[in-house]
């Protein structure tokens, strides 16, 4: 390890232990703020939640938050700790982000797939051409495709990585930043609805005979059930990425990269993969261009915001306990 990597392992794990438990509390307390906001939503849009679908996440998270506790307290290891808990909090923030998708799916308005070609065109970005190719090209279409699936295996490694190695308050900057793009890419996708390319375009199959894109039809009948008020029950096992703009695959593309960033051996692994992921959004997720810029933008906004608010919080915690333990001493 060179001299800059072990000065950044330091930074990163550069967080009094007295705080962790401070810590794991300040990002549950988060995400019961956002089930609160996912359950008032669902209401308003005459939403319900299939009760048996939300027991596997239900049991995944208390499960690991049990282990994570047994490592903060009975046999203390902080490493161990807020890995478990980061991996459970993912868990819960997924599970809500995605209820919280449908519930504004289904108040959503007026379609702006028409904008958002025109912007592309504006760009000089073609994503009838993109298409093309990659079918002129059904290696790389694959490859891609095989990158744009990772997600979920990503999202499990990128917790295990920073924590194991010690990364402990990236470990907490990586759930926190995931909330909030997860947040505002939701909010945002029932302000600017859309189908996505595919049903704009009104292709078929056919029209792209060498390529399998992931999702390319699989989200439409959930977001016209919604629209036309006909699904009306949300099972947590048959949820599917939903929204248009902004990407958040594109989102999530570049936290894995950032956050893979910071340990030497998954550097460039974790950079290549992402790239490849991005790349292959607007094929395999059917999202315009302009998508997955803005998924890109708004993962590099919440980065920065989860480091700042992380950080203050800290500092906070750190001073609050400060004249407990001058009183300790003294006494």
């Amino acid at each position: 390890m060179s001299g800059r990597d072990q000065k950044s392992l330091a930074a990163q794990a550069h967080t009094p232990a007295s705080d962790v438990p401070n810590a794991r509390a300040r990002l549950w307390f988060a995400i019961l703020v956002l089930g609160a906001i996912t359950t008032l939503w669902m209401r308003v849009a005459g939403l319900t939640v299939d009760l048996p679908s939300a027991l596997p996440p239900a049991l995944a998270c208390a499960g690991l938050e049990l282990l994570a506790t047994f490592y903060l307290t009975r046999r203390p290891e902080p490493r161990f700790a807020v890995t478990l808990s980061g991996l459970a909090q993912i868990i819960a923030v997924s599970a809500f982000a995605g209820l919280l998708s449908y519930a504004v799916a289904a108040t959503g308005g007026p379609l702006w797939d028409g904008t958002f070609q025109a912007l592309d065109k504006a760009l000089g970005l073609d994503w009838p051409a993109y298409l093309h190719t990659l079918n002129d090209h059904p290696k790389l279409g694959s490859a891609l495709s095989l990158a744009y699936q990772s997600l979920m295996p990503q999202m499990i490694l990128v917790v295990i990585v920073l924590g194991f190695s010690g990364r402990l308050s990236a470990v907490r900057d990586f759930v926190l930043a995931f909330m909030i793009a997860g947040l505002i890419t939701v909010l945002l996708s029932g302000l600017m609805p859309a189908m996505g390319t595919y049903m704009h375009f009104g292709l078929h199959p056919g029209d792209f005979p060498e390529l399998s894109p992931v999702a390319a039809y699989t989200p439409l009948p959930h977001l016209s059930g919604l629209r036309n008020g006909t699904t009306r029950i949300i099972s947590l096992a048959e949820i599917e990425g939903i929204i248009t703009f902004p990407s958040f695959h594109a989102a999530l593309g570049v936290l894995f990269a950032r956050f893979f960033w910071m340990s030497r051996i998954t550097r460039w692994p974790g950079l290549a993969v992402n790239a490849m992921l991005i790349a292959a959004t607007p094929i395999d997720g059917g999202h315009y261009f302009v998508d997955v810029g803005a998924g890109a933008l708004i993962a590099v906004a919440a980065i920065a915001a989860a480091r700042i608010l992380n950080r203050s919080a800290t500092r906070r915690s750190v001073m609050s306990d400060a004249p407990v333990a001058l009183t300790a001493t003294s006494a």
